[in-house]
């Protein structure tokens, strides 16, 4: 799960790209400047509506409503109606505010236990979910006659995971609290640091400056922001509410106490202090923009910031209707992210590349099962299959990886092309897949149990 801001930080040690930026330059990066206010709000309203009909049919047909979406931005995309094009990029701020919320709400249904009790196994699906995909993506690019250096681009592009379409599938199908979701989750945030390592070494070795010192503090900025955010962040977070820590203990006569920790948390919350209207919202608002900030600047991703700070407010949200508060910008957001990323589907200049693409999308599909699976093969068959299909879809990750090999020069856009393919066709087919596999189990769970 990487953004735009890792393709700017790679590209900086090449190129040192000027990096301020005056007001009319603002303006016209947000898009106003290019289409108006009017057109502006009318593509808006237009994208937004696509997406909504998008999902209502889809759910009607019993499908998640995100592969509607998706189908939405391919239509309204450059690939049949042209109405949503690259120039649009104040789009691509909406959809990254409907990605950073998304995580967030999905952050707030997960326990920071509960990542620590899978912890192990999130680690193991997140390894192998990196190193089989960059294999054998690496190999399979060199038996189609692709160089050393784009094979390594090729392999990168397909390490890493986009885990914002499995999290909206999996709420879609209300396995967001399952075991399955938790690992996937675990193992997304375990996955992109990994992924960053890799495209660290691989864009280094690309351009013959990998500094082993380089990739030392970008692994070590890693780790600190997520011991830091984790540890420090959820105590600062019960303190600052006034919530008090529980201990459940078990006494002599095997009964079980329960002791409240008061000693720092004898107070109302601070939250409670603010005098302004829906303070606590207003918070929490400036902590999840805050952590995605500081995400994007130690090169992780901005989402993983966002979901870091809905699992420091996961033990909070019910003392403050957390999520009905945050439902209302879901529902206006989260559509656009889906539909950005069905718009970057373009078929123009892509069917020179088709066969190669397919098999390589073969090889996106299948490295992910089966590492991912194996990853999770200790919690049952069932569990290992969800997870290694919740791991498949590649989304902006993909196009990232092969933005920075372009930008480099490493890459052609033939390698472009088929990248860009690669990711976009295992993001449509990821829905597909982990709903298939859901009710195939679900029929094989209950076979077995008619006939036991």
């Amino acid at each position: 799960m990487f953004i735009v801001t890792v393709t700017c930080s790679v590209r900086a040690r090449y190129e040192a790209p000027d990096l301020r930026l005056n007001m009319p330059d603002g303006i016209q990066v947000l898009g106003w400047d290019a289409l108006g206010a009017e057109d502006t709000l009318l593509l808006i309203f237009i994208a937004f509506l696509a997406a909504k009909i998008g999902g209502e049919i889809m759910e009607r047909l019993k499908m998640p409503a995100v592969t509607g979406e998706l189908m939405a931005g391919i239509v309204l995309g450059p690939s049949i109606l042209h109405i949503i094009t690259e120039d649009q990029t104040f789009l691509d701020v909406l959809a990254q505010l409907g990605a950073t919320f998304l995580l967030f709400s999905v952050g707030m249904e997960t326990k920071l236990s509960e990542l620590r009790r899978i912890g192990l196994v999130a680690t193991s699906v997140a390894v192998l979910g990196v190193v089989t995909p960059f294999v054998m993506g690496y190999y399979v690019s060199v038996l189609l006659f692709m160089s050393s250096v784009e094979a390594m681009f090729v392999g990168a592009a397909l390490v890493a995971t986009s885990v914002g379409i499995t999290a909206r599938v999996l709420q879609d199908l209300g396995m967001i609290n399952s075991t399955e979701a938790k690992i996937i989750l675990g193992a997304a945030v375990i996955d992109d640091i990994l992924a960053m390592i890799v495209l660290t070494i691989v864009s280094g070795s690309a351009a013959g400056d990998l500094d082993t010192i380089h990739v030392a503090v970008v692994i070590a900025e890693a780790i600190c922001f997520v011991a830091i955010v984790t540890l420090l962040g959820t105590r600062m977070v019960r303190y600052a509410s006034g919530k008090r820590e529980v201990r459940h203990d078990k006494t002599v006569n095997g009964t079980w106490a329960i002791h409240y920790r008061t000693t720092a948390f004898k107070r109302d919350s601070w939250f409670d202090k603010l005098v302004q209207k829906e303070a606590p919202f207003v918070i929490i608002l400036i902590v999840v923009f805050g952590l995605s900030a500081m995400a994007s600047y130690v090169g992780l991703a901005a989402i993983i910031g966002a979901f870091f700070a809905g699992l420091i407010f996961s033990d909070t949200k019910d003392t403050y209707e957390l999520e009905r508060k945050f439902e209302p910008l879901n529902v206006l957001l989260v559509p656009f992210f889906f539909v950005v990323m069905g718009a970057k589907v373009g078929f123009a200049d892509l069917w020179d590349v088709v066969p190669t693409a397919i098999v390589l999308t073969i090889v996106a599909i299948l490295s992910k099962l089966i590492g991912c699976s194996l990853g999770a093969i200790r919690r049952g068959e069932r569990t290992a299959l969800i997870v290694g299909a919740g791991m498949v879809p590649r989304g902006e990750v993909g196009i990232v990886v092969a933005m920075i090999g372009l930008n480099m020069g490493t890459i052609g856009a033939d390698i472009y092309s088929v990248i860009v393919l690669v990711s976009i066709a295992t993001t449509i087919y990821a829905p597909f897949l982990i709903k298939t596999v859901i009710k195939a189990e679900s029929r094989k769970d209950r076979r077995n149990h008619r006939q036991g």
